[in-house]
Formats: structure tokens, sequence, C-alpha cells
């Protein structure tokens, strides 16, 4: 029996080191000082949630035992043009914000934790003095709740990879916002290389920004997806999971859209066979033009 019981705890040990990583790599680390500076941000954080606008949107107020700061999620800021290999080094030298999820009676209240890191000289006087203050300190940003829709990028990545007939333990990702025609979080997912290989998006309201019919990536399934259809889709099925998009055919749509619009449309992208085959005949071309000049010379 002690024998038995012995295994029993040693699996579950076992299983929560190994499937703790996944999430924990993207929490905020509980023994750096960002996370002691937002930890004593906390009766903050919940003024901001029941004294402010989400608390119209709730139906009662947040309690202190609610507001779990150990889940606080980082969400890289990008706006700048994807890359086709190195986005991980791009993302380690962008900003970051951290994310609180809050959990309470069926919503999900998400509350952004920011940083004014440099303060641009094209504003007013005034704004200035304002953000010197805040200049390098992490503050409470804006405030989101969803009332039909429970938020969680973790439970988003797993069960759309999963869906879709991936090992979701074979990968690793970085939730991103901002980028440009998306705006709203994805998440981008690496393979066992660090290469980017495929785009989610982390909530309902990322799906709109694809416009369209789009090719997915799934193994299992339609292999194409339509906005409407991934949202119908996600509310029939009670679960977190959304169409996943190939990397290079997002950042195609992205980089060459408008940059400070919404909406991503299908672009079809040049195959190595059609780059062959313009080369040869761009090839020949110059060939037959060249061998043309050559025989009116012999004719004069």
């Amino acid at each position: 029996m002690k024998r038995m019981i012995c295994m029993f705890v040693c699996l579950s040990l076992f299983l929560s080191f190994n499937l703790t990583p996944y999430a924990s790599e993207h929490l905020i680390p509980p023994e750096g000082d960002e996370y002691q500076e937002i930890l004593s941000m906390k009766d903050d954080v919940l003024s901001h949630i029941n004294h402010g606008g989400a608390r119209t949107e709730l139906n009662r107020n947040v309690r202190a035992d609610e507001v779990k700061i150990k889940q606080a999620y980082k969400v890289y800021a990008n706006s700048e043009r994807l890359k086709a290999k190195d986005i991980k080094d791009t993302l380690e030298t962008s900003s970051y914000n951290w994310q609180i999820p809050v959990y309470t009676d069926g919503f999900t209240v998400l509350v952004d934790i920011t940083k004014v890191t440099s303060i641009p000289d094209d504003i007013p006087e005034d704004t200035k003095e304002m953000l010197k203050d805040d200049l390098n300190h992490w503050t409470v940003g804006a405030v989101y709740v969803y009332a039909t829709e429970t938020v969680d990028y973790v439970d988003t990545v797993t069960a759309s990879l999963d869906k879709a007939g991936y090992n979701s333990d074979e990968y690793s990702y970085e939730i991103v916002s901002g980028i440009p025609g998306i705006r709203y979080p994805v998440a981008i997912i690496f393979n066992a290389n660090e290469e980017p290989e495929f785009i989610i998006p982390a909530q309902k309201a990322t799906t709109h920004a694809f416009h369209g019919e789009w090719p997915t990536a799934a193994k299992n399934g339609t292999k194409t997806a339509v906005a409407s259809n991934a949202q119908s889709d996600h509310n029939s099925n009670n679960i977190n999971a959304f169409p996943i998009y190939y990397y290079d055919d997002v950042a195609r749509a992205s980089n060459s859209c408008n940059q400070s619009g919404i909406g991503l449309s299908y672009k079809k992208g040049i195959s190595k066979i059609h780059i062959i085959a313009v080369l040869i005949f761009g090839a020949a071309g110059v060939l037959l033009i060249v061998r043309s000049k050559k025989e009116r010379r012999t004719a004069y």
C-alpha cells in the first residue's frame, strides 16, 4: 500500500514538473523585482477594476483574493514588420506589458500593467510632466472585460494545436499584440528549431482581423477557415480552440497591409516552382535577344 502511495506521489510530481514550464515560462517570475513592484500595486489594480468603467460590466466587485499577481502574463508589443526567421530576436528587444487575468462569476477581466520607458518630444509639455512621474515604473493601464468568453492564452494555444492534430508539447510560443493589420493578441508558434511556423488568434476578437478565406495548417478537419466560421465553431464547442494559420501567410499579408488599419486578406505567395519558371523564361528571353542581335549583325 505504501509503495502504491509513493508511486502516486512520484507520478503527480512528475506531471507537475513536466506540464508547468509550458505555461510558467510566460508568467512573471515571483523571485524578480518586477513581481515585487507589481505585487505592491494590487490595491491599485482592484481600484481600477471596481471603481473604473469596467465595474459597469460586472455583476459585483472583484475580491482581493481573485487578483492573482502570479498569473500575470507577458504580452509583447510589436508594431513592426514580421520577419521571416529572427522574430524571436526582435521580440527579445521589444517592449512588453504584463497582463493580469481575473476570473470571476463567468467573466474574464484582463488588466494591463504597462511601463513608460521614454517620453516623445512631439507631445504637449503638461503631458510630458505627467509622464515623468511614471517613467520607468509599472502602472495600471487598460482594463478589459469579457462577459461571454474565457480568455486563457495557455488553454487557447494547447487546445488549438491539439484540435489541429499537433502535439502542443513539441512547440513553444509567445503572445504578441500590435502586429500591423491584426492589433489584437496572437500566439506566434515556434517549432523545435525555434523557427516561427504558425500564428493562432489568442482571443475571439483577433479572428475578426482575418478577412475572407484562409488556408489553415490543420492536419485533420477543414483546411480553410473564414472568420465567421471560426467564431461559430469556437462557440459551439465551448473550448478555446481557433484556426491555425501559417506564419509566412500572415507575415506576407501583414507586411503589405495598411499600417494603421485592422484586417488582413490572404495573399498567395510565389512558390519556388514559379520562381524557377520565371528565371528560366527570363534567361531564355535574354538568350533570344542576344541571338537576334547577332543574326542582324551577320546579315549586314
